[in-house]
């Protein structure tokens, strides 16, 4: 563990100012956070979709993760997914009785000074509810 002094050494030898008495960052409320989670859910419509093999099989167990599309057309707190039959991700989550997957957003890194800055939410372990769509048949 490397203490506060040599820190500020290094700190001073890159031209930057160290308060020796650093006050406590201030964390978002419950309300902050679900209000960005909110208008990250609206403004970007890709995330990442993980699910975890079935027991059977080779991959057994492992983890999964892919990008995903979202929708926010349904109240708030709903998202909808489109899980075509050919997506790993949809075959896991179907295979698991409870239908549970975790699905993460994160806001673009372009024009963002630090990675850690951008604004993220992960929906963890939560189970989906799956409604049959009817084949539908285009004609052009």
């Amino acid at each position: 563990m490397i203490g506060l002094p040599y820190l500020a050494a290094i700190a001073l030898a890159a031209g930057i100012h160290v308060n020796a008495n650093p006050q406590p960052l201030r964390r978002e409320t419950l309300q902050e956070a679900a209000s960005n989670a909110k208008h990250l859910i609206h403004t970007i419509s890709t995330g990442t979709m993980a699910s975890v093999f079935p027991s059977e099989g080779d991959n057994a167990g492992r983890p999964f993760a892919m990008m995903e599309y979202h929708a926010p057309c349904h109240p708030d707190p709903s998202l909808t997914f489109v899980l075509m039959p050919i997506s790993l991700s949809t075959r896991n989550i179907l295979k698991n009785d409870n239908h549970y997957a975790t699905y993460t957003v994160q806001m673009p890194a372009e024009g963002v000074r630090s990675p850690m800055s951008r604004g993220r939410v992960a929906f963890i372990g939560v189970s989906l509810s799956v409604y049959r769509a009817v084949k539908v048949m285009l004609m052009v």
